[in-house]
């Protein structure tokens, strides 16, 4: 059977023949003032399942793969041939041109089109995150030319703007174009940058696809290659959702979950350890490290279910190894932005989208406009983007030092968590640097296990709701409270939010669905050290020692000081 007759037959047993009928109707019935309304445009929406299709006329389906246009030509002759059959004086002056059918796909498997092919070859899959979205304007959807000479029944339809103007087919004049008869649609031009490559690319969206497109969003889009441009025929929204409850760890972690007792921070600690082994030790920068994983945690957690993002700002005199671990914990992530000095922090910030926005330089060599706009970005949780706004949904890593320009605790009100002295363990990491030196270490099976089941378990506990028990929340009211009543520029209106995201990241990452009293002391814990001097406790106790043993007194002696100063028993 002939392709076109399969295709008639599969519209009229999906019923969509039904649907141009009715289309073509109203169609005509809007056509009733030749004079003003000539040669009008009938675009008809038809939604094609691409799966449907192939269940139903296999053959077909591979048509409209490999050969979308003429699929498209053959759905608007079709159209044309609903307009014919209708009982209508008005079906006389319409022409094959003025009518088209927009075909949005749906249902369209990944594995049939042709995705890494680099020239044209039906319909093209390309991924991208949206960067931006210009102001409409119009486009055509058919030009009407007339003979200067009047010649009857010789008006063109074009469905383009030629380059030059057609000729008469009676005289051979050179036709005008009508101006008044162009009709129009609208468009906008979007950028989007994919991970595999360098540089962003722009397409034209028109009509009923614009309403889809938010910026900051992954999209999937179906793309037709044309003689001068790319048509881009269907956008759908690229929605990752979360593993279920039951789907199994990898082995190592659970054995190292059981191994440490369920107790939050010793299993986050020797989680940490996992990030930049190849940058310094293990035992080294681990309050980083720690607040490195949670942010991973809480980006990937946003993208699933759209929890809050946990900001980390590291201060200290010593940050160049502070950024190489940024960088190497960057792995973790599905993609990653660096901020440069002279860099449009809009476009940093909506790039890094489900990732990380590093700002590798120190915040304060930013220029005074770059430092505002961050600040109330992270504030508000807002990107201004010309006249709207749009959600922040990566996490932002920054460097610092010690500085006059912006008082500490206006710092720590934006950002969640705060590493301080991060210059440290100078004799293991010049030994470690020295070994590396003389030695070039390879590579070893065990850590690459150890970097891809953290990695697979991060995507998994992404997904796992959390809630705050009445325990974890008097507890965090307590301390807040007692720690205003202290010093209200360390404890800020904000780390109470900081409290209950790093709180909550902390139970999902144990895989638990409800945040206990051990998770708001882990919070508690880390806001303690990232305090300026004095701090509230004693020293001795916020120190992330280089062994889980002395992890474990010390957080047994800050739990001592805590009750006292909370008035609450942890017994």
């Amino acid at each position: 059977m002939d392709l076109q007759y399969k295709l008639l037959l599969y519209l009229d047993k999906r019923r969509v023949l039904t649907a141009m009928a009715n289309s073509c109707e109203s169609f005509l019935d809007e056509c009733l003032d030749k004079g003003t309304n000539k040669f009008p445009p009938l675009r008809h929406l038809l939604e094609i399942d691409v799966m449907d299709l192939f269940n139903v006329f296999p053959e077909l389906g591979d048509f409209l793969i490999q050969e979308p246009l003429q699929f498209q030509h053959i759905c608007n002759k079709i159209l044309f041939a609903c307009i014919n059959s209708i009982d209508s004086e008005n079906k006389n002056n319409v022409q094959l041109m003025q009518v088209a059918t927009n075909l949005r796909l749906k249902c369209v498997p990944q594995f049939l089109s042709n995705e890494k092919q680099p020239y044209y070859g039906g319909i093209m899959l390309k991924k991208g995150l949206l960067l931006d979205i210009s102001k409409p304007n119009s486009y055509v959807f058919h030009t009407v030319w007339s003979c200067p000479e009047a010649c009857e029944g010789n008006e063109v339809i074009l469905q383009f703007i030629p380059k030059t103007p057609p000729k008469c087919y009676v005289c051979r004049s050179v036709l005008f174009e009508n101006s008044g008869l162009r009709r129009c649609g609208e468009k906008v031009t979007a950028t989007f940058i994919s991970n595999d490559e360098f540089l962003p690319r722009k397409y034209f969206i028109v009509d009923d696809l614009i309403s889809k497109l938010n910026v900051g969003n992954m999209y999937n889009l179906y793309v037709v290659v044309l003689k001068n441009n790319k048509s881009v025929w269907s956008v759908e929204e690229s929605v990752i959702l979360p593993a279920p409850i039951t789907y199994p760890i990898p082995e190592d972690i659970e054995q190292l979950f059981e191994t440490c007792e369920g107790v939050p921070w010793k299993f986050i600690y020797c989680l940490a350890s996992t990030i930049g082994v190849r940058v310094c030790p293990l035992h080294c920068f681990m309050h980083v490290k720690i607040s490195l994983l949670l942010s991973l945690v809480s980006v990937k957690a946003n993208l699933l279910l759209g929890s809050s993002i946990i900001n980390i700002l590291v201060t200290g005199h010593e940050t160049k190894y502070v950024l190489e671990i940024m960088s190497a914990a960057t792995k973790f992530t599905n993609r990653s932005v660096y901020l440069g000095p002279h860099t449009s922090v809009q476009l940093s910030m909506i790039g890094g989208s489900g990732g990380i926005c590093i700002l590798p330089l120190s915040l304060y060599r930013s220029n005074q406009k770059q430092l505002s706009f961050i600040l109330k970005t992270l504030e508000t949780n807002k990107i201004n983007i010309e006249n709207s706004e749009i959600q922040l949904k990566c996490a932002v890593w920054a460097l610092s030092n010690e500085s006059k320009k912006i008082p500490f605790n206006n710092l720590s009100s934006v950002f969640d968590i705060v590493c301080r002295d991060c210059g440290q363990d100078y004799d293991d990491i010049a030994e470690f640097l020295l070994k590396n030196s003389l030695e070039r270490q390879k590579k070893s099976k065990n850590e690459v296990t150890a970097i891809n089941n953290l990695m697979a378990y991060i995507n998994l506990i992404a997904g796992v709701h959390v809630s705050l028990d009445k325990s974890a929340e008097n507890l965090l009211k307590s301390y807040f409270l007692s720690a205003r009543r202290e010093s209200s520029k360390v404890a800020t209106i904000g780390s109470i939010g900081a409290f209950v995201t790093v709180s909550l990241t902390s139970a999902r990452l144990c895989r638990r669905s409800v945040a206990t009293i051990d998770d708001a002391l882990f919070a508690i814990w880390l806001h303690v050290c990232g305090s300026p001097q004095p701090r509230f406790a004693p020293e001795e106790y916020l120190q992330t020692p280089p062994s889980i043993h002395e992890l474990e007194q010390n957080m047994t002696k800050f739990k001592d000081w805590l009750e006292q100063f909370t008035g609450i028993n942890f017994t």
